[in-house]
């Protein structure tokens, strides 16, 4: 009974690993950001719409699907336009990285959601588009498209994503300064 116990209470505590294969699980590129800023939840949802107008409402093919002001809840999407550097003359790989936002507000806190980042190639070139699909955290998880090589084809997902993180951490630093500015001393 005491050795039981003892297995037992090593397996809840994480010292000794759980049998069976391991799985590094796949996932996908998402960002998040909570902001506090002193505001009730009216006015903070009124001043994260407006915000919305001028940082992601500007984006290429911004649509704002939900503006519930009751729930506090702010819905849309948009995509940032791509196209490589590394692989020059491949008009293929041309493109769009579109993508989800929620928006989320409460009393002093405002909290935003972007996932479901997905590159679509050119879809007008005489051989086709090359769509990386879904766009993972790093690039052991990428799914291989016909016609690239593993190398090249992990070298255009990391450009893609450092397209993406790059521009969406700076719309929502743009946010979040819209937001704080519009709050009165």
């Amino acid at each position: 009974m005491r050795h039981a116990l003892t297995l037992l209470l090593a397996f809840a505590t994480g010292v000794v690993p759980a049998q069976g294969p391991e799985r590094d699980a796949a996932t996908a590129l998402g960002f998040s950001r909570s902001m506090s800023i002193p505001l009730n939840a009216v006015q903070f949802f009124d001043r994260a719409s407006e915000a919305w107008t001028w940082t992601f409402g500007k984006e290429p093919g911004a649509k704002l699907k939900l503006s519930d002001r009751g729930s506090g809840v702010l819905e849309g999407s948009a995509r940032v336009n791509f196209r490589s550097t590394m692989l020059t003359g491949r008009e293929e790989s041309m493109g769009s990285i579109t993508y989800h936002v929620r928006l989320q507000t409460h009393a002093g806190e405002c909290r935003a959601v972007i996932s479901g980042l997905i590159h679509a190639g050119n879809r007008t070139t005489h051989t086709g588009g090359i769509n990386l699909g879904t766009i993972m955290r790093n690039d052991k998880d990428v799914a291989s498209v016909p016609g690239m090589s593993r190398m090249n084809l992990v070298r255009l997902h990391t450009e893609v994503r450092e397209v993406a993180t790059s521009r969406i951490n700076a719309l929502l630093q743009a946010m979040e300064a819209r937001i704080r500015a519009s709050v009165e001393p």
